[in-house]
């Protein structure tokens, strides 16, 4: 059985380069990723080891619009772009895509193809993976996509430090630690993606939620049906309960 993992999450914004500032500001590392080509899209990239965050942007209006008739990303960011800045998606890791492909299309889950990705990151270097998005939601709130890289996930940690992506943030030891979902059933939802990803549900009984080990998606009442915060840690006293926003996504800095 194929192993998933919380991979990114997406946030849409309009330039990049503001994210970036925005981190540095937090004294968080944001760099620069690269364009997807076919895909209209460009990107900047947070690393906390092999959990990050994606600031993903439009790069060139007429590919994204051919795009967005096939691709889920490309038509979601044509959606919400310029206007909403939002926090919206997560990615799934997983070791055997075809395996989780056909696993969660046996559940009923309207997948797209399997698809080839890839960019070119600022040195040059062409970054692949594959790819598929799930179609629909869970009263309201988007299913995650699903890619598996080109390498396993210990080459690809090595990778990303001896190219300095994945490096020390001036803030001190952060991880990213906890995703929280705005819905409107939070029983219903942690249920569902329980049953189709496979992730326990929390131990602690006030909060209707996932565990992933060391990570968390936490399902709080409200009428967004979206991803609404991360919730980073950090060793840091000083920098615990520190609140900021990218657009309309809402990050956190927490001891726990």
């Amino acid at each position: 059985m194929a192993t998933l993992k919380w991979d990114h999450a997406v946030q849409f914004v309009n330039l990049p380069e503001e994210a970036i500032q925005i981190f540095a500001a937090q004294q968080l590392n944001a760099i620069p990723g690269g364009r997807h080509p076919g895909w209209g899209t460009r990107n900047a990239l947070s690393y906390f080891g092999l959990t990050y965050i994606e600031f993903l942007a439009i790069a060139d209006q007429a590919e994204l619009e051919a795009a967005a008739k096939t691709f889920l990303l490309s038509r979601e960011a044509a959606k919400l772009l310029p206007d909403n800045q939002a926090l919206h998606r997560l990615a799934l890791r997983s070791d055997d895509i075809v395996q989780t492909h056909a696993d969660l299309r046996s559940k009923g889950l309207q997948v797209s193809a399997i698809a080839d990705g890839q960019r070119n990151d600022p040195q040059g270097n062409v970054i692949s993976w594959r790819i598929f998005t799930i179609d629909g939601d869970v009263n309201g709130l988007p299913y995650p996509f699903v890619l598996q890289w080109g390498e396993d996930d210990d080459a690809r940690l090595a990778r990303l430090r001896a190219q300095g992506l994945d490096s020390p943030h001036p803030a001190g030891p952060v991880a990213l630690k906890r995703a929280v979902f705005e819905v409107q059933d939070p029983q219903a939802v942690r249920a569902h993606w329980q049953a189709l990803f496979g992730f326990a549900p929390l131990a602690d009984a006030t909060q209707e939620g996932l565990d992933l080990g060391d990570q968390q998606f936490v399902f709080r009442r409200g009428a967004g049906n979206r991803l609404v915060e991360l919730v980073l840690t950090a060793g840091d006293a000083a920098l615990q309960g520190k609140r900021w926003s990218v657009g309309n996504g809402e990050y956190v800095f927490d001891g726990e």
